[in-house]
């Protein structure tokens, strides 16, 4: 019944992404993927300008069975009031049936530019990567995003909206395009959860991707 629920919802944010300017659906034709992922962010700061987080992950297939498991350090270096500098490794453990695990790890570089303007912060972010969130190990790709959240005044909800273009270095070519939305809330002092919808746009694949995310927080 929970998975009927899931397919029921996401089928319906699927009519409302055909209105999206350069969604083309093909929804004949192209193949349908609904994955489930839940994380938690252990974020804290040695020094004032330096922050590092830990991720474990755990990500699931459509029948909630498990995936993947993932675990990623970030460092991030606060250079000016606007801009960010950071690095990051992942090292991704890839479930098989009736095969051993497959291990292998991610890496990537980026800068980020987020400023708030009353109540709203928008931010732009460039990242070089191995890693273009799918089972490809051969390639390099440059991602792309832009983000925007809000603030409700006197509300512990903090709404987002984003899209994400993933270029292929080696081909010079879109691989894809992610649309999220999503929103998190504020437990108590430095405590958040939140959840997202991810839709993932192939450019040269008749797929589509849905992701439905809920993560924990920590600031420390």
């Amino acid at each position: 019944m929970m998975r009927q629920n899931i397919k029921t919802i996401l089928r319906g944010i699927l009519v409302m992404l055909m209105l999206l300017p350069g969604v083309n659906l093909r929804a004949q034709e192209t193949e349908n993927e609904f994955q489930t992922r839940t994380k938690v962010d252990l974020s804290f700061k040695p020094f004032k300008k330096v922050k590092l987080t830990i991720t474990p992950e755990f990500r699931f297939e459509e029948d909630f069975s498990l995936d993947k498991y993932l675990l990623e350090g970030e460092i991030e270096y606060k250079t000016t009031d606007l801009l960010s500098i950071g690095t990051s490794y992942g090292l991704v453990s890839n479930l098989r049936d009736n095969k051993d695990t497959e291990y292998s790890g991610r890496y990537a570089i980026f800068c980020a530019l987020e400023k708030e303007v009353g109540r709203l912060e928008p931010s732009l972010r460039v990242m070089y990567s191995n890693y273009a969130d799918d089972d490809i190990d051969d390639k390099n790709f440059l991602r792309y995003k832009a983000g925007l959240k809000y603030d409700i005044k006197d509300c512990k909800i903090t709404p987002f909206v984003a899209v994400q273009l993933f270029q292929d270095i080696s081909e010079g070519e879109l691989f894809k395009t992610r649309y999220a939305i999503g929103a998190n809330y504020k437990l108590f002092k430095k405590n958040y959860i939140g959840i997202s919808y991810k839709f993932d746009y192939y450019m040269k694949e008749y797929l589509n991707r849905h992701i439905i995310s809920v993560g924990y927080k920590i600031k420390f």
